[in-house]
C-alpha cells in the first residue's frame, strides 16, 4: 500500500519547500500513520530561518520536517506486537537503536548509536499527510486527549519527562525552572505531578 502526499522540507533562508513524496508499505515493525497533528518546535523555527546548526547525525538531512507528530495507524507491517490499524498514537521524536543500555532503560534521547535518528531531522517527520514510524517509537494516545495534545507531548513533554525520571524527581525535591517556554512549562507541570 504505497501512498503519495506532499511534505514540508526546511532548506533554511526563511524558506519551506513543499514536495510530493511517496510513502512505501511499512516494513517489519513499522506502521503507516495518517498524520492528524504535528506541532512546530523551536528547533524547527530555527531551521526555517537559518540552516540547522547540527553536524553529522545531529544535522538536518533533507527529510520531511516535524518531530512532534500524532496520528492514526492506517497500515501495519509484519511483526507488530503492541499496536494495530486504527490505534491513535504519538510518535516519540527520537528513534534509538533499541539495544544500548539507555534505550533498554527507556532513554532513547541518550542513545549514542549511529542508528539513532530524530523524526523530522534524520528520518521523515510529521509535516505530511502520512508518516512511516517504528512501533518501538509509538505511545498510545488515550481517547480523552486530542491529536494536538498528543503532538505537544511528543517532544516537549517527552523530553522533560525523560530527564525528570532519569534524575529521580520526587516529593523530596524543590525544582527551580528558568525559561518558561513550552518545555519549561511542561517541566513545571510534570515536576509538580511527580511530587516536587
Amino acid at each position: 500500500m504505497s501512498v503519495k502526499s506532499k511534505g514540508a522540507f526546511l532548506p533554511g533562508n526563511s524558506t519551506v519547500l513543499i514536495k510530493e513524496v511517496e510513502f512505501p508499505t511499512p516494513g517489519h515493525g513499522q506502521v503507516l500513520l495518517k498524520t492528524k497533528s504535528s506541532t512546530i518546535c523551536g528547533s524547527d523555527i530555527r531551521a526555517i530561518y537559518r540552516e540547522h546548526l547540527g553536524k553529522g547525525p545531529e544535522g538536518y538531512q533533507n527529510k520531511i520536517a516535524g518531530h512532534e507528530p500524532a496520528g492514526q495507524i492506517v497500515a501495519c507491517g509484519p511483526g507488530m506486537k503492541r499496536f494495530k490499524t486504527g490505534d491513535r498514537v504519538v510518535v516519540y521524536h527520537i528513534s534509538g537503536c533499541g539495544c544500548c543500555n539507555d534505550c533498554r532503560r527507556g532513554y532513547m534521547i541518550s542513545c549514542s548509536s549511529e542508528s539513532r535518528a530524530a523524526y523530522g531531522w534524520q528520518r521523515d517527520g510529521g509535516m505530511s499527510e502520512y508518516i512511516i514510524a517504528d512501533e518501538k517509537d509509538l505511545v498510545l494516545l488515550p481517547d480523552e486527549l486530542t491529536y494536538t495534545d498528543g503532538a505537544q507531548i511528543a517532544c516537549g513533554f517527552g523530553t522533560v519527562y525523560e530527564g525528570l525520571e532519569k534524575i529521580g524527581i520526587s516529593g523530596n525535591d524543590a525544582v527551580l525552572i528558568t525559561g518558561l517556554g513550552p518545555v519549561g512549562l511542561a517541566a513545571c507541570m510534570l515536576a509538580k505531578a511527580m511530587g516536587a
